[in-house]
């Protein structure tokens, strides 16, 4: 890594939250983050926007399990805003501010956000106890920061947004309608004039970022997941309506990475030909691959995965539970935790698989268990390029996974170094696994080794070359004539074809539970 020259800047890794027990785009992040700092980027930031008061804690246990490595730190928006000073105007706030500042009183219901006693947030909720519709936070000695108030139109009804921005000593200064002009006036603010480069992984802050354009900013948008929700039995993509904006606005950032090149092809389907769209996928830290054990049992599988609806643990549970009866000795341990739970528990029942099946819960070092299984079970509906996976067949971890976009058909080579399963057929999927238990051992050793060597390329070293490339070639290009005149061009050819091609959306998610 230390071959490689990063394009000297600020490098800042956007993410809406983090926390500790955080899946496999926060660990990917973080990652990364970790070996750009170790190759020459200096320090990076890791730049949160969500209201909570914990990230304290959260650095030092993503530090101490591993998680955070080089000169990397963790940044709250509102936290550093509660150490900026922020002088009063000297002709008093305008008749516009005022009109704006309804600060929540005390008498109001709302929930509070504390640390150590201090009250840092205050937090209106609409009737379904799940819409905010107003956020007052504050600084640390008491005076109010910041009212956020998002019913300005009609109290109770979302619609019609004002930010106003308080002095030291709690008096309205500054006002904005749109979150967007809030969040590019704190960026201005926190770096200044120096140069900067935005490597933007969440796609609920990717929207923030479409409209800031600064000659002091890079901004990078990295696509994780898929972003193809389905396809109508016309033909007609259907996207995530999460993924949307950053996909309909490929045209706004300097630069945008896709995990593989099947990615890449589908985005450009739907927006046309995109020149700042690249393939940079995931890397992993790799073992030794003498330091693994490839003589193993065939009879344990695993599966590390967040329990909620995407990840379809449930589908594993029904595969294994299938397979048990021809084989011996079949044994699957779980590894996390989430809102689908019961699901996964009630699954378990029915197959009667309380014998076979163990769930661990959460576990920071669940993909250690990936060195000593047999197999790793993949059933997510989409991934981009999955972590577990790449981590398991570099532990000579036997891969069994639905054939989903993107990530597991651009790695496994059918019954090669791993089995590519129909997406949804616990019913192949059980006989893959039934298969792999009845394999010669001297069959099994070549596909364990197989999937070890079919990942070396994805180490960190060839990943961060890449980075490396495609960041300096973004930064040359980025104030060239030429360049620009190509980008102008793109955005209003990537609108074309996005109107030709009329994706529908997707539902939307429904709000995420209140922590």
């Amino acid at each position: 890594m230390s071959s490689t020259q990063l394009p000297p800047s600020n490098y800042v890794s956007v993410a809406w939250d983090i926390r500790t027990e955080s899946g496999g785009l926060t660990i990917t992040l973080l990652h990364r983050a970790g070996i750009m700092s170790q190759a020459g980027a200096g320090h990076v930031t890791v730049l949160t926007f969500d209201n909570y008061a914990g990230y304290a804690e959260v650095e030092k246990e993503l530090r101490a399990n591993g998680r955070l490595i080089g000169d990397v730190s963790l940044r709250n928006v509102w936290d550093w805003l509660r150490t900026e000073s922020i002088p009063a105007r000297t002709t008093g706030a305008s008749t516009a501010v005022n009109a704006a500042f309804s600060p929540l009183e005390d008498t109001e219901n709302f929930e509070t956000t504390e640390r150590a006693g201090q009250v840092l947030s205050r937090t209106r909720y609409a009737a379904d106890n799940l819409t905010v519709l107003q956020v007052d936070h504050f600084r640390e000695d008491g005076t109010l920061m910041l009212s956020d108030r998002r019913d300005f139109r009609e109290r109770g009804v979302t619609g019609g947004r004002r930010i106003v921005l308080c002095d030291s000593t709690g008096a309205p200064v500054k006002l904005w309608k749109f979150p967007n002009d809030f969040y590019h006036w704190l960026l201005d603010r926190m770096y200044g004039t120096i140069p900067t480069t935005y490597i933007v992984d969440s796609k609920t802050a990717v929207g923030m970022f479409v409209g800031y354009r600064r000659r002091n900013a890079l901004t990078v948008h990295v696509i994780q997941g898929a972003h193809i929700e389905r396809t109508t039995p016309e033909g007609r993509p259907v996207l995530y309506a999460a993924r949307q904006r950053g996909i309909e606005s490929i045209a706004a950032f300097d630069l945008v990475a896709t995990l593989t090149k099947r990615q890449r092809a589908d985005v450009t389907s739907i927006v046309g030909a995109s020149p700042n769209l690249v393939v940079i996928p995931n890397s992993v830290p790799l073992p030794d691959p003498t330091s693994i054990q490839v003589e193993r049992p065939v009879n344990t599988g695993i599966v590390v995965a967040a329990f909620v609806p995407r990840k379809r643990v449930h589908l594993a549970l029904e595969a294994v539970a299938a397979a048990h009866p021809g084989t011996s000795d079949l044994h699957l341990d779980v590894y996390g935790e989430g809102e689908t739970r019961l699901r996964v528990e009630q699954q378990i029942q029915a197959s009667s698989a309380q014998d076979i099946v163990t769930l661990h819960g959460y576990s920071t070092t669940a993909l250690e268990q990936t060195k000593t299984a047999s197999f790793i079970l993949i059933t997510s509906e989409t991934e981009g390029t999955p972590l577990v996976l790449l981590e398991g067949m570099a532990a000579g971890c036997i891969p069994i996974a639905f054939d989903i976009p993107y990530g597991p058909s651009g790695i496994i080579r059918d019954r090669v170094n791993g089995f590519l399963i129909p997406d949804g057929d616990t019913a192949s999927m059980a006989a893959a696994i039934a298969e792999l238990q009845a394999m010669p051992a001297e069959k099994v050793t070549v596909m364990r080794r197989a999937a070890m060597a079919s990942v070396q390329s994805f180490n960190d070293a060839a990943v961060l070359k890449l980075w490396e490339k495609e960041l300096s070639s973004a930064w040359k290009h980025k104030h060239a004539a030429w360049w620009r005149a190509l980008r102008k061009w793109q955005a209003s050819n990537s609108a074309r074809k996005f109107a030709r091609t009329a994706p529908e959306i997707g539902s939307k998610a429904p709000p995420a539970p209140r922590r």
